[in-house]
């Protein structure tokens, strides 16, 4: 079996410990925000959803349709709407799904020496491929 220079098992399997114990901490900390995120973000599509809808049925097309002017007559959509907008471009997309972007960055550099982890941070040992 193959050994690093200078590392005991015994130092190998504190460092491997540490580890683990610091992703899963990571994605402990990051769980909660990530949540609420998520909810702010299946709201604020469910409000524009039905709000869109109320929209689409008192729309009335014309000669004259003027799309600002359909807007301004349905506030509540308009808003719902710069709303959902602000939030993308906020990136609220991505914090919603932070801890997945960490343990996904983490599995890319763990799958260099065999390891993986799963969505709570544990450590998975694979077996060595011939």
């Amino acid at each position: 079996m193959h050994r690093s220079p200078g590392f005991t098992k015994e130092e190998v399997q504190d460092d491997l410990k540490a580890f683990e114990r610091r992703i899963t901490r990571a994605v402990r900390y990051l769980e909660p925000k990530s949540y609420r995120w998520k909810f702010l973000l299946i709201v604020s599509v469910l409000f524009v959803l039905f709000t869109g809808y109320g929209f689409i049925t008192n729309l009335q097309l014309d000669t004259n349709f003027s799309i600002l002017l359909a807007l301004y007559e349905n506030k509540v959509f308009a808003l719902a709407l710069i709303f959902l907008a602000l939030l993308i471009l906020t990136g609220a997309h991505n914090r919603a799904d932070t801890s997945a972007i960490i343990l996904s960055r983490n599995r890319l550099v763990l799958h260099e020496y065999n390891l993986s982890c799963n969505e709570k941070g544990k450590l998975i040992i694979k077996p060595k491929v011939l």
